[in-house]
């Protein structure tokens, strides 16, 4: 292997005459071509473009000093850096040249001086930190494979662009580099067609893209067209459904199903029943379920149930979802947008009808409540009537709901009592029962005409009774009680129905939760003579004595009583009712009789006993747990 210095005379005189010609640009007119390269196809693909230009240009040069008669390999090698000295680019040093053709073997090295494309770049861009001398790098690997007949890699080790006092080189064949990581990416920029794929790669990613928008855009503009007309979320699974031809469900939080496109409802049911027991099975395995995911996921129910789902917000919070049933294995990117807009039509149809029944219900509370205090004429109310779609229908008739939590605070009455009324008024709704609703402390109060209940098949009687079923499933923690007024047939007597329904919820209690005004007899005649002195002397009358020697006991012998009336003084079943032994209710019996000074078997003395203790309820001076 030959070690051979750049000073050597046998390279003293060369003949480049038969070169191909030269043109002169200037260095800074290369510094803004480099510019505008990085600047457009950024740093890392600008280097490959500089890379591969630098390369040609070495390739053309080696291709023509080839053509010449040299004395012997070294020589054409040699002359290499001298021709990239000429063509104005950098001044060349060689330091090492050891080489051997026939072997395939080079280690070539040396510095390179006043780099145009060093100075250039700290000129546009200030120091870099890493090498920036592409094209001269390209060059001389171009000009050495083509010399040698096999790949040779040049790389740059020091660099003036990253503040080095000069540039210096290293090249080798790709065999010699052996398992040199950053050769192997550097290999890379070398690809011919690099960046015509890349071109192409992006632009068919960008014309995915514009499709998708499109498609996006499409089904955005039918969705709002639905929610603008108000059609509610049946028009927009079905718009969803033929827009994208598959199968849409739109499930409330709970998974009860609002609406469905594309497959009959029993079949949407199946389905939803499905998801939840999945999502029961993942919760019970402790596993990682979509409810803890805020995206839009693709989840594998079973082999015949795949869906697509994502969620409707209300605020910040979940009101439910929307699904596609879902034939592909993987998400399409399509797909997972047109269904992220079709949840925030969704959320915007829910938000509009959320802000259209608060504004019909608070108008409902504020007419209800100028009513009962008896602020507008006749003429008045047909007015506001008409404008809520209130139908003046009589008889009319009054409810008044009292709910409070079993160990009430501050907090629940603060969380609770807004849902409670909007689950009231979804009640409503699906009964198709047009009320005016208001409410006072902790009394939801009902004002209704029964021709309307009426038109729903069902009586006074069994309409409330579905009403208090449904207050009372809606939570375990809270007791609910309901008092009904009787009827009237002139909606101006809305007040005193009112009171009515007030004295009717005082009197119910846990055992007996719903009680009617015109079931409370002498009492309700009482009340409706509104003469409350003379009521409390009657109930205190009879039963004064034993509520004074109750006080500290207790009221378990006022409580005896009561449960005694309302077992219809049955012994057994009051015994049973209050998990007393026979001989103990007899005792209580007994004591009772001596405070009372009457024998409370007697059916006249039971009788007025029951209605001074319910005028005592009425009046809030007596209340049975």
């Amino acid at each position: 292997m030959k070690h051979v210095e750049l000073n050597d005379d046998r390279l003293g005189s060369l003949n480049f005459q038969e070169f191909e010609r030269m043109i002169s640009v200037p260095s800074s007119a290369f510094g803004v071509l480099r510019q505008e390269l990085i600047n457009t196809l950024g740093l890392t693909r600008a280097k490959g473009f500089l890379l591969r230009y630098g390369w040609n240009c070495g390739v053309s040069d080696s291709l023509k000093a080839k053509e010449m008669e040299w004395e012997n390999d070294l020589d054409i090698l040699l002359v290499g850096p001298k021709m990239h000295a000429l063509n104005g680019t950098v001044e060349v040093e060689v330091g090492v040249c050891d080489a051997d053709f026939d072997k395939g073997n080079l280690h070539f090295e040396g510095d390179w001086k006043n780099s145009y494309e060093a100075k250039e770049h700290l000129k546009l861009f200030g120091q870099s930190d890493h090498t920036v001398c592409h094209t001269l790098v390209g060059y001389a690997s171009g000009y050495l494979s083509t010399v040698m007949g096999k790949r040779v890699i040049v790389k740059e080790t020091q660099c003036e662009g990253m503040g080095d006092n000069h540039c210096h080189w290293i090249c080798k064949t790709e065999d010699e580099w052996n398992e040199d990581i950053d050769i192997k990416n550097e290999i890379s920029f070398y690809e011919a067609d690099r960046i015509i794929d890349e071109l192409d790669e992006t632009y068919e990613k960008l014309r995915i893209e514009r499709d998708n928008l499109s498609k996006t855009y499409h089904v955005h503009h039918k969705l709002v067209k639905e929610v603008l007309r108000e059609k509610g979320m049946k028009s927009i699974a079905d718009v969803l459904s033929q827009t994208m031809k598959m199968p849409v469900i739109i499930e409330d939080r709970y998974l009860t199903i609002l609406a469905a496109g594309g497959l009959p409802t029993k079949k949407a049911q199946e389905y939803s029943e499905e998801l939840k027991k999945w999502v029961d099975n993942q919760q019970s395995k402790k596993a990682s379920t979509w409810r803890d995911s805020k995206k839009t996921l693709l989840l594998d129910i079973s082999e015949s149930h795949r869906r697509v789902i994502t969620p409707i917000y209300l605020g910040q919070s979940v009101y439910g979802y929307c699904s596609f049933l879902y034939n592909g294995t993987m998400l399409k990117e399509v797909d997972k947008m047109v269904l992220e807009q079709a949840a925030l039509a969704c959320s915007l149809n829910v938000l509009n009808e959320k802000t259209r029944f608060n504004t019909e219900q608070r108008m409902k509370g504020s007419f209800l409540e100028d009513i009962l205090n008896k602020r507008l004429t006749m003429s008045e109310i047909v007015k506001r009537a008409h404008y809520i779609d209130f139908k003046l229908d009589n008889p009319y008739f009054m409810i008044v709901i009292n709910h409070r939590f079993k160990e009430p605070s501050l907090i629940h009455k603060l969380e609770f009592n807004d849902p409670f009324i909007n689950n009231l008024l979804t009640f409503f709704k699906n009964k198709q029962v047009n009320a005016l609703i208001d409410q006072r402390s902790e009394n939801v109060i009902i004002l209704l005409s029964e021709r309307t209940i009426l038109k729903t098949h069902l009586n006074k009687e069994e309409f409330c009774k579905h009403l208090l079923e449904y207050c009372s499933n809606l939570s375990p923690e809270f007791l609910v009680k309901m008092g009904v007024s009787s009827n009237s047939p002139s909606i101006e007597n809305a007040a005193n129905l009112y009171d009515e329904s007030i004295a009717s919820v005082k009197v119910a209690n846990r055992h007996q939760n719903l009680v009617y005004f015109d079931t409370l007899g002498l009492v309700g005649i009482l009340l409706q003579a509104n003469n409350l002195d003379t009521i409390e002397k009657f109930a205190y009358k009879v039963l004064g004595n034993l509520i004074e020697e109750d006080k500290n006991k207790n009221m378990e012998l006022t409580k005896t009583l009561y449960y005694y009336l309302e077992n219809g003084s049955n012994v057994h079943k009051t015994a049973r009712a209050m998990n007393l032994s026979i001989s103990g209710l007899r005792y209580r019996l007994g004591r009772i009789n001596e405070i009372l000074q009457m024998e409370i078997s007697t059916p006249y003395i039971r009788h007025e006993i029951y209605v001074a203790m319910q005028c005592l309820f009425v009046l809030g001076e007596l209340e049975i747990d």
